[in-house]
């Protein structure tokens, strides 16, 4: 299952559309700068002037901070600019190497350098080290399409969800994470399933976010949300980043998540002041 973080943020799943992701070299330059309340889709403007000089080039109108990256180093250094721009763009943030470490095309909603497998046995393909900074597990196989991919980070999905999720790892590669994702489903003899790196996009409004509490979580046919501000909608949505409860009742809710096959869930809250808070779940 993808692994979905619990985050306090604005989530964005329209995973159809195309973006420009860009990694920054520091996660504190050329990150947003938009001031106190203001409409985050309309926020162009990064706290390095050489970054926003090439936005206004090219027209850009709003970006987000991509959230949710597997690989901690990463976190906090990942902007989403939505829609098709030139070729030349990606060329020259790249070319402005002393802000930008990476930028290309990538999907809304997932991840260009990240994926996430189910091992089709959890003691094939688990990490034993590393050589040249590129991972090694104990299956020579999974070594080679490793080598081939450039794929430097690889831990465990959920270490903390219990032994029936010690198939699942989250991986990062230098390199493009689809195509890594079809060689990995190629090899079946090892890997159960390759599927992408779901992202959230963090709200650029700095303004006060509602709380909220959901227990217990492994849950197995009841969840008790306690929050501060009033839920007008509940959602859960799946690994594939499809929605299979929609709902404005709580009692709907419960009733629908007693027939959930178990597990990794999303639970999506919207509130009445129009922010959303997210929930990881496992669904037992």
């Amino acid at each position: 299952m993808k692994k979905l973080f619990f985050l306090l943020l604005l989530s964005n799943l329209a995973f159809s559309q195309p973006d420009v992701e860009i990694r920054l070299v520091n996660a504190g330059v050329g990150t947003p700068s938009c001031g106190y309340f203001m409409n985050d889709w309309l926020c162009n403007i990064t706290n390095d002037s050489g970054l926003n000089t090439i936005f206004s080039n090219y027209g850009v109108t709003f970006f987000r901070e991509k959230g949710g990256h597997p690989y901690p180093a990463y976190v906090g250094r990942i902007l989403s600019i939505p829609g098709t721009f030139p070729a030349q763009f990606i060329t020259d943030l790249q070319a402005y190497s002393s802000v930008v470490a990476d930028a290309g095309v990538s999907d809304m909603g997932w991840f260009r350098d990240s994926s996430n497998i189910e091992l089709v046995d959890a003691n094939v393909g688990i990490p034993i080290g590393t050589s040249g900074n590129i991972i090694v597990t104990n299956d020579s196989g999974l070594n080679q399409l490793f080598q081939t991919y450039n794929v430097f980070y690889y831990a465990l999905t959920y270490p903390s969800a219990g032994t029936a999720f010690l198939k699942y790892y989250s991986l990062v590669c230098n390199c493009n994470a689809s195509e890594l994702q079809l060689a990995l489903n190629n090899y079946s003899t090892v890997i159960a399933n390759a599927y992408g790196q779901p992202a959230v996009y963090l709200s650029n409004e700095v303004i006060q976010k509602p709380q909220s509490t959901v227990s217990p979580n492994p849950f197995s046919n009841y969840l008790n949300i306690e929050t501060d501000q009033l839920i007008t909608h509940y959602a859960i949505i799946d690994f594939t980043g499809k929605t299979i409860v929609s709902t404005a009742s709580k009692n709907e809710l419960d009733f629908k998540i007693e027939q959930l096959n178990t597990g990794l869930y999303i639970l999506n809250l919207q509130f009445e002041s129009g922010q959303t808070f997210n929930h990881k779940l496992i669904k037992k």
